[in-house]
């Protein structure tokens, strides 16, 4: 392998789009180049790997998850979540902010759509913290809270790794719950610390209000223990979980007027071309981990990291996914790089599982972070607000998920103990 032309294709890559192209055009470019141009392999090869990379069965579950998001987000579903821990945690300092992480960590486990969660809850809870906090807080939370979305499953993100890597979708899932958790609690403690505390009769617990709001969101709430407790009980599969989500969410939706039937054709719109967008994404990324591999620039890699201890390589794999996560979608980030890193990182004794939480927590962080971060984009059309600003708020939040990150590469159990249980 020259490595040479391995370079130029990145350098390809990453060219095209500082020139503003679409990210899929410059995975394609660079792939024609190792493809076509060094390793000269017929132009069919072009659509015989873009085919292949999409008819994976395992991603059949992605339309069905983005699809329920689309429900939640167009109707009161997300609100009805949110006042069921904003009532029972008015008493709390820092209450409206820990239930907006809350209602994050458990919209996650029924959507699996940060972008979908940041708009969700952009609407219904930013202004409310702004105003018991401050606007710096609720703009800062709503943006970054929203990445459990990729973490707790069931998520988008680990559907694709998974498929990346021949990993269990079904073990991805279960081994998310831990680091979840995990984040949810490190915010947690941050939030009650920089919350100030208001005291008063206004801020006492009601609990018929409590019990009125948790009757409201039992149709959300049974949601995600259905979808769950249905894949791991056997009787469905991560895809069929996902139909009967977009199902359910569909149908809830309509029966308690949060939609109306004319809306149905809309939605189905958005989720569509959020679809098209994520299934363009993985297809022309498959061809491009199939060009490189042509080229064998996967064993280069594996006997150029022979010389790495495990945390060198950890360490090394960290500051490498935060910095791609800054400038490449999730999802073709994932399908380019998980392929290339997998072997060295097997060679070095590092699980397969936790090596797939250590990629997806880590690109989470890109989907709030400056230049190309989706969440940001998102709350800027929700908010109004520019760029530089949402950014400032996101600081202490990104430094949050990094000391999480942390913790998770270094304490493999973290990832590991769950899908051991069940193994």
């Amino acid at each position: 392998m020259n490595i040479a032309h391995i370079i130029v294709a990145f350098v390809i890559l990453l060219g095209l789009m500082l020139l503003n192209f679409p990210i899929y055009t410059a995975i394609l470019s660079s792939g024609l180049y190792l493809m076509v141009f060094v390793n000269h392999m017929p132009l069919q090869s072009i659509f015989t790997s873009m085919f292949e990379g999409v008819t994976n069965s395992s991603l059949m579950a992605i339309p069905f998850f983005v699809l329920a998001g689309c429900f939640i987000s167009s109707g009161q579903l997300g609100k009805r979540l949110m006042d069921c821990f904003s009532t029972l945690l008015r008493g709390v300092r820092g209450g409206m902010p820990i239930a907006c992480l809350a209602s994050n960590a458990l919209f996650g486990a029924i959507s699996g759509s940060p972008p979908a969660a940041t708009a969700v809850f952009s609407k219904i809870i930013h202004g409310p913290i702004a105003r018991e906090e401050n606007d710096k807080m609720a703009t800062g939370l709503v943006v970054s809270a929203a990445g459990l979305s990729s973490i707790i499953p069931p998520s988008v993100t680990m559907i694709i790794y998974g498929v990346a890597t021949e990993t269990s979708i079904s073990t991805m899932f279960i081994a998310g719950i831990l680091p979840g958790l995990l984040i949810v609690a490190i915010i947690g403690v941050y939030l009650i610390f920089a919350s100030r505390r208001r005291a008063g009769e206004e801020n006492k617990v009601d609990w018929k209000e409590v019990g009125s709001a948790w009757i409201r969101g039992i149709p959300v709430l049974i949601l995600p223990v259905a979808v769950l407790g249905g894949i791991y009980g056997g009787f469905v599969t991560p895809t069929e979980a996902g139909a009967l989500s977009a199902i359910y969410c569909c149908a809830a939706s309509l029966l308690m007027r949060d939609i109306r039937p004319q809306d149905v054709l809309r939605v189905l719109k958005e989720g569509l071309h959020t679809v098209g967008q994520v299934f363009i994404l993985i297809a022309s990324s498959a061809f491009f981990a199939r060009a490189l591999t042509v080229s064998q620039f996967p064993q280069w890699l594996t006997s150029y990291f022979e010389d790495y201890g495990k945390i060198q390589f950890l360490l090394l794999l960290n500051i490498l996914l935060l910095v791609v996560g800054c400038f490449f979608d999730t999802s073709a980030a994932i399908l380019i790089l998980a392929p290339m890193l997998l072997p060295p990182a097997l060679a070095l004794g590092i699980d397969q599982i936790h090596l797939g939480i250590i990629f997806v927590v880590n690109l989470v962080i890109g989907m709030f972070t400056p230049p190309f971060g989706l969440n940001i984009f998102v709350a800027q059309s929700v908010l109004g607000y520019d760029m530089k600003y949402i950014s400032k708020c996101l600081i202490p939040y990104i430094l949050l998920y990094i000391v999480a990150v942390l913790i998770i590469t270094f304490v493999e159990p973290i990832s590991t103990f769950l899908p051991g249980l069940l193994a």
